[in-house]
């Protein structure tokens, strides 16, 4: 899989600026695998940067490919676990 990096903006982060940050491919994709380890904002933020990088048609389809079925997977993960405290996903 070539592209190994892609150029995303952060919906959840207000600046007055929105800059252009650079999410390795590979980390994001891993990153998914854990989703159900993460903070609730914590995934909420990689399941954004997920998001950006599907809808960016410049991404190789093989990394949009995978890193959507990494969603999926981080998707179903959340639905199924436990929630407490008031949160809920």
């Amino acid at each position: 899989m070539p592209e190994m990096t892609a150029d995303v903006i952060s919906d959840t982060v207000k600046t007055p600026k929105q800059s252009t940050q650079r999410i390795p491919l590979q980390k994001l994709y891993e990153d998914l695998a854990n989703i159900g380890d993460m903070t609730m904002m914590a995934g909420a933020q990689c399941r954004e940067r997920a998001q950006q990088v599907l809808a960016n048609p410049k991404i190789n389809l093989n990394w949009r490919d995978a890193i959507a079925e990494r969603l999926h997977e981080a998707n179903h993960t959340l639905a199924i676990k436990t929630v407490t405290d008031g949160d809920s996903y």
